[in-house]
C-alpha cells in the first residue's frame, strides 16, 4: 500500500467519523430532550441529565468512533438508534411499519433537507 493510498483511507475513516460526529449530535439533542428533561412519552420518572453538552458530546463521540472504525456501516447504527427510540416512543413492537404520522413527518423532513441543500441556479 502506498502513502498515497493509506492517507486517502485515513481521510476516507475521517470523513467517516465527522459525519457520525453529525449525527450523534443529533441523536444526542433528541436524547437530552426525550430523556434529559424527561419529555418523553413512555419515561416516567425524573430528566436522567439535564445537561445538553452532556447529551450531544457522548453521542457525538460514540458515532464518530463508529464512523472511523465501520465507516459507511456506521449509518446502520445511526439508523438502528433513531429506530429504536421511534419505537419507544410510540410504544411499538420493533419490526412494525412506523405510523403514518411519523412516516408523514420523516418525508417532510427530507424534502426539506432536500429543498435546502440544493444548489440555487441565479
Amino acid at each position: 500500500m502506498t502513502k498515497a493510498a493509506a492517507m486517502q483511507g485515513l481521510f476516507d475513516r475521517l470523513g467517516y467519523a465527522l459525519i457520525g460526529l453529525f449525527f450523534g449530535a443529533l441523536i444526542g439533542v433528541a436524547g437530552w430532550w426525550l430523556y434529559g428533561l424527561a419529555y418523553s412519552l413512555n419515561y416516567d420518572g425524573p430528566g436522567m441529565d439535564p445537561v445538553l453538552r452532556h447529551w450531544v458530546q457522548s453521542m457525538g463521540a460514540i458515532f464518530a468512533v463508529l464512523g472511523f472504525i465501520f465507516r459507511a456501516r456506521a449509518a446502520d447504527a445511526v439508523a438502528d438508534t433513531v429506530s429504536g427510540i421511534l419505537h419507544f416512543e410510540w410504544d411499538e413492537i420493533p419490526g412494525r411499519t412506523a405510523s403514518a404520522l411519523v412516516g408523514c413527518v420523516v418525508l417532510a423532513l427530507v424534502i426539506a433537507a432536500v429543498w435546502f441543500s440544493s444548489p440555487t441556479s441565479l
